[in-house]
């Protein structure tokens, strides 16, 4: 069932064969992920005092990301209309830079932030960029269908987009507790893998932060997606929007 959650959570937004994901417990796990991954991976390439970079409006669950894993976030402010200021965000930018935030869309005001714009500078940088969708979730993939001009559509498709966070308990109508962490591939996902190899009770590894999760959740949220279907999700956007 999680692997059937993942996929079909990447097919809705546009992955491809090598797409993949982990399962979490909520936004905030999935975004803190998607920062371990861009730090890990940093720290392979010799970055020793990484950064990233995102603008006031991104989720408080980078801010805990940063004060958890020890990499510095920095913030900037944002244009007359709300969104990000990308040029402001170039300028933050530096060599110890490892990924770049946008929200699609962000929680204080709705707007979406220019994701094609940071998404090609940071593909130009070969950094990470990671497209918070939480709020978006189910709302963001069957928007246009449902009748609604979005700015773009956030997605894989997006050249530069790196890894997307999306939350099943918000539109898709999933018990509380379950979000999806998206990778672009299996290269940036295994960077937030934790194994222990070293321990005298055997061998341990878990795919997301937790030990042992409710399994409960994870079969609900598959039940609501299968029963509800793109129709019943178009449906249901069209409602909601």
């Amino acid at each position: 069932m999680e692997a059937e959650i993942i996929r079909m959570v990447a097919n809705l937004y546009r992955g491809d064969e090598k797409s993949c994901g982990v399962l979490t417990s909520g936004g905030t796990e999935s975004i803190m992920l998607s920062c371990l991954a861009y730090r890990e991976k940093g720290l392979a390439r010799g970055i020793k005092h990484p950064n990233m970079v995102a603008p006031i409006t991104a989720h408080a669950a980078f801010d805990k990301a940063a004060f958890y894993f020890g990499f510095e976030l920095r913030k900037v402010e944002l244009t007359k209309d709300a969104k990000a200021d990308f040029k402001a965000m170039k300028r933050a930018c530096d060599s110890n830079t490892v990924a770049m935030i946008a929200s699609c869309p962000e929680f204080p005001y709705g707007s979406f932030d220019p994701l094609p714009e940071i998404a090609a500078f940071c593909k130009s940088r070969d950094i990470g960029c990671h497209a918070d969708c939480c709020l978006g979730s189910f709302c963001n993939a069957f928007a246009e269908e449902a009748g609604f001009k979005l700015p773009y559509t956030p997605d894989f498709t997006i050249e530069g987009v790196t890894s997307i966070s999306i939350d099943p308990h918000k539109y898709a109508f999933s018990p509380k507790g379950l979000s999806v962490v998206l990778f672009r591939d299996s290269d940036i996902r295994n960077y937030q893998f934790f194994a222990c190899m070293k321990w005298n009770g055997g061998y341990y590894a878990t795919t997301c932060m937790a030990g042992s999760r409710p399994g409960a959740i994870i079969a609900s949220t598959w039940a609501c997606m299968i029963k509800i279907g793109k129709k019943g999700y178009v449906e249901n956007t069209r409602a909601i929007l």
